[in-house]
């Protein structure tokens, strides 16, 4: 069966569009489910029943699932011309640039005792919009450069793992503002990035990190991350491959039979209520028999210590324990505990 595909990801791998081969119905089977069990509920009520219950599980555990595929791209530096600034203001005029649309998003800098200004929008080729207006005197024309600090993506809740591939290690994840704003609080380092710090959502509620030190240059960092999937819609919408619908119905049937429980001409409120019961019951041994497999499916509960390595100290830029990377190992040579 044929699947409407959710809106793609940029950098992300995004599903094909057709139903796993692991699931069992799509949507519009398991809303009919519901139904069959409370005729009275209306098919839309089931619909929000559903996902409701799939938002609760999903919440539950890291699903195998869930898990996807993507990159970040980071764009280098730019720096041509020169800039002025106004106290104020959230209009920069530049003297000899060349601004274009694919710095949105990317940020402003002018020096190191201001902060960092998102870029909004390119006007021109000589004229920046920025998040927040100049907040320091006004000066120029002076020196500048643009990258790209601060990173959204929309679907996801939680990077598992990424990797720098010019220094051959995984970066830190999921690394505390506080942190960052200890070691360097006005982002003096730049070159490598490793480490991903969690920023509060972008404006549109987007997950959102920052990749400390900036990058220098352009280069690919490759993640694996948990997505939260959009909201089942259309009747051959389909949950993600490995949750299992059953599961998903048995909650949402427990809710269907609680509806209006009194005005049900199909069971009485006692036995109406002690149904439900049973299926929340159904749906929790199910859940945990659910979790084991899907342990089988990605490792997650049990781990290895030698698993969470290597990492780059984020003080130093060298392993933990080990002396500093060589260029094309990712293992120095001499350290002991491998």
């Amino acid at each position: 069966m044929s699947l409407t595909p959710p809106i793609p990801i940029a950098g992300q791998v995004g599903p094909s569009g057709r139903l796993p081969y692991v699931q069992q119905m799509n949507f519009g089977q398991m809303i009919g489910q519901c139904v069959a069990w409370n005729p009275n509920l209306d098919p839309s009520q089931a619909a929000v029943n559903i996902n409701s219950a799939v938002r609760k599980l999903y919440d539950r555990r890291l699903w195998y699932g869930l898990m996807v595929k993507g990159q970040i791209v980071t764009p280098g530096f730019y720096s041509v011309g020169q800039v002025n600034l106004t106290l104020g203001s959230a209009t920069v005029v530049g003297i000899g640039t060349s601004f274009n649309a694919s710095m949105v998003g990317q940020a402003l800098r002018v020096g190191y005792t201001n902060p960092i200004y998102n870029i909004i929008a390119v006007p021109n080729a000589t004229t920046l919009i920025l998040e927040l207006p100049w907040g320091a005197p006004s000066f120029g024309p002076t020196g500048y450069y643009i990258t790209q600090y601060y990173y959204s993506i929309p679907n996801v809740k939680y990077i598992y793992s990424a990797k720098n591939l010019q220094l051959q290690y995984r970066l830190w994840t999921n690394v505390a503002q506080n942190f960052l704003e200890n070691v360097d609080p006005s982002r003096l380092r730049v070159m490598y990035p490793w480490v991903i710090a969690t920023m509060p959502p972008d404006p549109n509620g987007n997950y959102q990190v920052e990749l400390w030190p900036a990058s220098l240059n352009q280069q690919a960092i490759p993640y694996l991350a948990y997505v939260q999937p959009p909201n089942l819609v259309n009747d051959s919408d389909s949950l993600p491959a490995y949750i299992r619908c059953d599961v998903v119905v048995a909650h949402a049937t427990a809710d269907a039979l609680r509806y209006r429980t009194k005005d049900n001409p199909y069971y009485s409120e006692a036995v109406a209520l002690q149904i439900a019961s049973e299926k929340m019951k159904e749906f929790e041994m199910e859940a945990r028999m659910m979790e084991a497999a899907d342990e089988n499916a990605f490792r997650q509960d049990v781990q290895n210590s030698w698993e969470q390595f290597p990492y780059l100290d984020a003080m130093t830029g060298q392993r933990l324990g080990g002396s500093m990377i060589a260029a094309m190992s990712p293992v120095g040579i001499g350290d002991g505990d491998w």
